[in-house]
């Protein structure tokens, strides 16, 4: 008897955490572009580029998204999928105090997808941060994938073929490793890389110090294009009711060549032996474009998402922190250029069922008219809205009613649950395997630039840059 009204009180208070309304949003697709800027992004629309985001802004809502310091990637992103302050979810930087990469198993609460699957709701996420090892939930998952190997050059998730607890469930691991040894393979980095995002370059045009900082940022083009590939693939086969993608090199490409991008803000001194071992003039011509040519690549990588999730998916596009120019007085040793360490504003864009339309596209084009569109912590609880279910009383924000319609809104106002973090299992611990770390450091080694000369650049690695 006791048993049996335990089990009723278990099921009344996850009926509770549930909701029960008809969800404002059928599907739900979000997608993740680390450092996405505004300031960026606007010219490029100004010139008819980027047409998928202003398709979404035009039928939906758009502005700045606030964020919070420190703008490190581990902490916002999952401070983003828990609406809980890294206080309190526990990923608390790139490394513990033991110098140990922070893994899924550190996190203390439950983030979008285990509320989702909870609820008995699927999720579909892919390459977001501390995803790895991947954890039993309804739906799939692709881990993103980190080594502290790798923080000397580029830290960013990554799929690794060979590596364990990468894939949920476990039978869909072959399908998905086939995909990424389809995608991303170095031939189609390298052709990317110098077809689209950087150009080709004459022998000696380019200088050590740009190709080390290319070779730095393939690795994100590698990742992104896997991720980017898998998703659409699962999104057009077996969407979830939560669909999550992130995307970092938008973030990688910005931190190293904002100089090109801005050089007007930059004042560095003279000095001969810098400038020999920096590209010339012409070279610095192409490389102007490098972040312009990203943010129109992933574009197209964004509208092949859109159409694999259909014309009815809710779709939000978001940055975790904008950007700006960096050391202009004089150059630091890691040739990092542009930065984020004061938090500017994020990127907010999102459409589809259960979003207003909100924001002016032409005023904004015009007079750069930009609303607020909430915290990176109310993303979390805007999420659950349009899923229909309740927030949790102790996340940190309410849901972002502005951009929601009238049914979402109802569905913001449910009476929050007091927490959805009652019998969190953390996912099991798990050492990082040697053999993982090597995986990255070869895989990363091997990602040399070839441009028209077809030499490799294999500089020796730096000390940490910020990411």
């Amino acid at each position: 008897m006791k048993l049996r009204v335990l089990l009723g009180l278990g099921l009344a208070l996850l009926a509770g955490a549930c909701g029960g309304e008809k969800r404002p949003a059928q599907r739900v697709v979000v997608i993740g572009a680390d450092g996405l800027e505004w300031r960026v992004l606007r010219p490029l629309l100004q010139q008819g580029k980027c047409p998928n985001l202003r398709a979404l802004m035009e039928r939906g809502s758009f502005g700045n998204l606030r964020t919070m310091i420190p703008t490190l990637s581990p902490i916002l992103w999952t401070t983003i999928a828990t609406g809980k302050p890294p206080e309190e979810h526990g990923i608390l930087g790139f490394t513990d105090e033991n110098l140990q990469q922070y893994t899924s198993t550190m996190r203390k609460v439950r983030a979008l997808w285990n509320i989702a699957d909870r609820c008995e709701l699927e999720s579909s996420v892919h390459g977001w941060w501390n995803t790895w090892p991947v954890e039993e939930l309804r739906g799939h998952m692709v881990a993103g994938s980190s080594s502290s190997e790798l923080a000397e050059a580029n830290w960013k998730p990554a799929l690794i073929p060979g590596a364990e607890r990468q894939v949920w469930p476990l039978e869909l691991e072959p399908r998905v490793m086939a995909m990424a040894q389809e995608h991303g393979t170095l031939a189609q980095v390298q052709a990317l890389a110098t077809t689209r995002i950087f150009g080709r370059f004459a022998p000696g045009e380019l200088g050590e110090v740009e190709q080390e900082l290319i070779r730095q940022t393939l690795w994100s083009v590698q990742a992104d294009m896997t991720y980017a590939a898998i998703a659409e693939e699962l999104l057009r086969t077996d969407p979830g009711d939560l669909n999550m993608v992130y995307f970092g090199g938008t973030d990688v490409i910005s931190h190293r060549f904002w100089r090109y991008y801005e050089p007007q803000a930059f004042r560095w001194p003279a000095d001969p032996q810098l400038e020999s071992r920096m590209a010339g003039p012409k070279a610095q011509v192409l490389l102007a474009r490098a972040i312009d040519n990203y943010y129109e690549w992933f574009d197209e990588l964004l509208g092949r998402l859109l159409q694999a999730a259909g014309d009815d998916a809710t779709v939000l596009v978001i940055s975790d922190h904008g950007f700006h120019a960096h050391s202009t007085d004089k150059p630091n040793p890691l040739f990092i250029t542009g930065h984020h360490l004061d938090g500017p504003a994020g990127v907010f864009i999102a459409a589809g069922p259960g979003i207003v339309q909100r924001g002016d596209v032409a005023a904004f084009l015009e007079r750069n008219e930009l609303a607020d569109c909430g915290h990176i912590l109310s993303i979390a609880p805007t999420v659950l809205a349009l899923l229909g279910l309740p927030r949790g009383a102790d996340m940190a924000d309410e849901a972002f009613v502005a951009v929601l319609d009238e049914r979402a809104r109802k569905s913001a106002l449910l009476a929050p649950v007091p927490t959805h973090d009652t019998g969190f299992r953390r996912a099991r611990a798990t050492e990082v395997p040697a053999g993982m770390k090597t995986d990255f450091v070869k895989r990363f080694q091997q990602l040399g630039y070839i441009g028209s000369d077809g030499q490799d650049a294999n500089l020796p690695p730096q000390q940490q840059p910020p990411r």
